[in-house]
């Protein structure tokens, strides 16, 4: 059992290296995620080894570090992916419960508020914590249903206010959160000497990294970093299904071909400035803020007012909708 532990932390340490090879626009929560993942099996690992109960209990204690916040990196990575916003006082507040959370998890061998009792058992050379739940313990329990809930609330939302313009985003993103419900729900009524639930953290991990990764090579950045999957390729369709395709291969949203097509429809030049027209360019070769504004010689709030403009006159929220209106003149 102690070597499956290692070997889940191999594995976790692992797929931190993947996560920051995929991830080119180094998300800090996606590598936060990888690395509470890491911190929970180094936890279970040093669980299994311990020599006795003070180092048993300091080996759950980083466990827990990493479980505590494992569940508000994965919401705040499912709202990224879904490109919800939500009121700038969410993230803190649960900031702050989460950490009140670590606090009464840390309490075993200090206060019997979390664990009444808790003990060591060594069988072939593996150590096991035997608990005795105190009052507080129901605390975590409720912690982590509420976020499985979130979760699912977000996804479905998102699915069905057509936020995730994909089924098989839908489904990796339900995988990811359901592997962990089933496995988490099964431990609670099954006995088991191996925590079940490390291994789905790492299969929720792998589920992200694929659907992360797929999103980020084929797919479209909103304004405020976030992935909308709008695939412009063959290739990318392949993968996913999307609402706006291309002709060619490339990774390009519309080609100098296609944006020369746009800009030469009437209807549409009629209702921009001169201006507005170069933004429009530049916003067609899906390029963010910053990089208009370095090369436009402006400033990213005029960048974003001209964007607001445009957005405006098109009658369109955001990017996504405006490259599915102008999708139809090429």
């Amino acid at each position: 059992m102690s070597i499956a532990y290692g070997i889940l932390c191999v594995i976790s340490l692992f797929l931190i290296g993947v996560c920051l090879a995929v991830d080119r626009k180094k998300d800090i929560c996606l590598l936060l995620l990888f690395i509470s993942v890491f911190v929970c099996n180094l936890g279970q690992f040093l669980i299994s080894v311990a020599p006795s109960l003070s180092f048993a209990l300091n080996g759950n204690r980083i466990a827990y570090l990493g479980q505590v916040f494992l569940p508000l990196l994965m919401l705040k990575m499912i709202l990224n992916l879904c490109s919800l916003n939500y009121k700038k006082w969410l993230l803190p507040t649960l900031s702050f419960i989460s950490i009140a959370v670590l606090f009464v998890t840390l309490t075993p061998g200090f206060f019997p508020c979390y664990y009444k009792n808790v003990s060591i058992e060594v069988a072939d050379g593996v150590t096991r914590l035997i608990r005795d739940y105190g009052p507080l313990h129901l605390l975590y329990y409720i912690y982590l249903l509420s976020y499985f809930a979130l979760m699912l609330i977000v996804i479905i939302y998102s699915a069905v206010k057509k936020k995730i313009t994909s089924t098989l985003h839908t489904t990796f993103l339900l995988c990811a959160v359901l592997c962990s419900i089933i496995i988490w729900f099964a431990e609670r009524f099954f006995p088991r000497g191996f925590e079940f639930l490390t291994v789905s953290y790492v299969i929720s991990e792998l589920f992200i990294l694929l659907l992360y990764g797929i999103l980020q090579e084929y797919g479209i950045r909103g304004e405020n970093g976030s992935i909308i999957i709008a695939n412009t390729s063959k290739k990318a369709e392949e993968y996913l299904s999307g609402a706006i395709q291309s002709d060619d291969d490339s990774t390009a949203l519309f080609s100098e071909k296609d944006i020369d097509c746009i800009l030469a429809c009437e209807k549409i030049v009629s209702r921009i400035t001169e201006r507005e027209k170069e933004v429009l360019i530049k916003l067609l070769a899906n390029k963010q803020r910053k990089e208009i504004a370095d090369e436009l010689f402006v400033t990213e709030s005029t960048i974003k007012k001209h964007t607001s403009s445009i957005y405006a006159k098109f009658n369109v929220a955001n990017r996504f909708e405006l490259y599915a209106k102008l999708k139809k003149y090429i």
